[in-house]
């Protein structure tokens, strides 16, 4: 792969990681990225920004050389994941059940990618741009030009711009989605009782809720609800906490709101994952999933390590044919499955609730409930 030339553009988690990835193999990289994430140490506090990354991709993150330079306290390992329907009915998926310490971490995104990019600075095979955008495209004759008229010579264009990608506008390629009509509500919170190292996700009508541990007294509260309620929310402080009060502090106890925001959830697929035999789309850039199981940047990474793998043994452009087979029926894949656990399991019909009921205990089988975990471990 050295001789190779990449220009990412999008200098995110994914792109970061892509960046890293392929510099670590030996080829040469332009990272695009507009807005440059500082890598100074951001303080105690968590940002409302953060992920899930499952057990198989954190050590794949582990290998590129992030270990012992993110900030240990914006990392944090979870060892059970639990589910519990709207009739109350639960099931647990434990580390240990697979011989694991932990299913994967909770991370900062804002600190994932400053240690990414910290990394990237040791690699002489690496070019840095953030004063200067790509403008346009040449798929033909493999340039991007810059909004300085530069033109810059690629073999391989990687779009990980986000779910308004530049690269698949420049590229031609459409997408396929709708609103969910929901909003994400995230809150920050300090417990003034320690929680375990377990996350754990309730469901409902209005739309499920859940939390994501932080550190022994630290979690993050998440609520999905319907656009307007949220919004009502977000506009009366004092709203905000009885609302949040009155959900989790039955399972939580007492706890200090430390910041909140929200999001509004979309689905959108990429209708083509590649083009011309030398650009490529990964993460939110091809896909944007509902986030109540922690997929998306997941998937992202399975992206890159796909690419990779087809990347060391094939040309290009049958590198790029496979992994557009490969990732876009995983990714489509997970995609119906967060959308009929979004449906069925918020539904208030009898036989929807009876369906997930009974889903929920097959799925303590043994021999299934162990094929589970290792499929939320990324194994």
């Amino acid at each position: 792969m050295q001789d190779l030339t990449v220009v990412i553009n999008g200098g995110g988690m994914v792109g970061a990681a892509s960046a890293l990835a392929f510099a670590k193999a030996g080829a040469h990289v332009k990272l695009f990225e507009s807005n440059p994430p500082s890598l100074d140490n951001q303080g105690n506090n968590w940002d409302l920004r953060i992920s899930s990354v499952n057990a198989a991709n954190w050590q794949w993150l582990l290998s590129l050389g992030i270990h012992g330079v993110i900030e240990p306290g914006k990392v944090k390992d979870y060892q059970r994941l639990t589910v519990t329907t709207q009739s109350g009915r639960s099931l647990t998926f434990d580390a240990s059940e697979v011989g694991l310490t932990s299913l994967g971490v909770m991370v900062e995104n804002n600190a994932l990618q400053s240690s990414l990019w910290q990394c990237l600075r040791d690699y002489d095979n690496v070019d840095f741009v953030t004063e200067q955008r790509i403008d346009s495209l040449d798929s033909q004759q493999k340039t991007v030009r810059l909004t300085n008229n530069e033109l810059i010579p690629f073999d391989l264009l990687l779009g990980c711009d986000g779910a308004n990608s530049i690269i698949a506008k420049l590229s031609s390629i459409g997408y396929r989605g709708w609103d969910y009509d929901q909003r994400c509500l995230l809150a920050n919170v300090e417990l003034e009782q320690p929680i375990e190292p377990e996350t754990w996700e309730v469901f409902r009508p209005q739309g499920p809720y859940a939390l994501l541990p932080l550190s022994d007294t630290k979690a993050c509260l998440i609520d999905y609800d319907e656009r307007a309620s949220i919004r009502a929310l977000e506009h009366d402080e004092s709203a905000l906490q009885k609302h949040l009060y009155s959900v989790f502090e039955p399972r939580v106890g007492k706890f200090r709101v430390i910041k909140a925001a929200s999001f509004p959830l979309q689905r959108k697929h990429a209708l083509y994952y590649t083009s011309n035999g030398c650009i490529a789309l990964l993460g939110d850039s091809a896909h944007s999933i509902h986030p109540m199981a922690g997929q998306g940047v997941n998937l992202g990474f399975a992206d890159i390590q796909c690419l990779l793998n087809e990347l060391s043994n094939k040309p290009v452009a049958q590198a790029l044919n496979v992994y557009e087979k490969q990732r876009k029926f995983e990714n489509a894949k997970m995609m119906r499955l967060m959308d009929v656990l979004q449906v069925s399991w918020r539904s208030t019909h009898p036989l929807a609730r009876f369906i997930a009921d009974v889903s929920l205990t097959a799925a303590k089988a043994p021999l299934l409930k162990n094929f589970l975990i290792k499929q939320a471990i990324g194994d």
